[in-house]
């Protein structure tokens, strides 16, 4: 199975955040069931970003950027016309940019703690705590 983790999952866990446990316990479950996790370009630069934006510290929050980048089975990229089709679809435009780099690239899911605002009918999409429920 191979996942599109959300910028959100990666933040909780690095940053020990509120749904820390819950993104810990996914982490640990994709390590059990070799469940390869996939991050986006676009996440690994809002890590780094929101990284600094609480830290103020350009080392530790690109040190973050690279923990994420390590937890990860490979970076995404996000095509031209990826980028472009988001930009003409309802909701989040982040949130649309996920789906169409999980779309484009074969994954099986996206994991992330806001799984209500991925309304895509065309790409299952879970918690962290629905998702390790699902034993492989």
């Amino acid at each position: 199975m191979q996942v599109v983790v959300d910028t959100n999952v990666f933040l909780d866990f690095l940053l020990d955040r509120e749904n820390a446990d819950d993104a810990e316990a996914f982490f640990l479950w994709c390590r059990k069931y070799k469940v390869k996790p996939f991050i986006t370009s676009m996440s690994l630069r809002d890590i780094e970003y929101i990284a600094h934006q609480r830290f103020h510290d350009r080392k530790l929050s690109r040190d973050i950027q690279i923990k994420a980048y390590q937890m990860s089975n490979k970076v995404l990229g996000i095509s031209a016309d990826s980028a472009i089709e988001s930009l003409y679809n309802d909701g989040d435009y982040e949130d649309r940019l996920i789906i169409n780099a999980a779309k484009e690239n074969l994954m099986d899911a996206i994991v992330t703690n806001n799984a209500k605002d991925f309304r895509d009918k065309t790409m299952p999409c879970f918690t962290p705590q629905e998702i390790i429920k699902i034993e492989l």
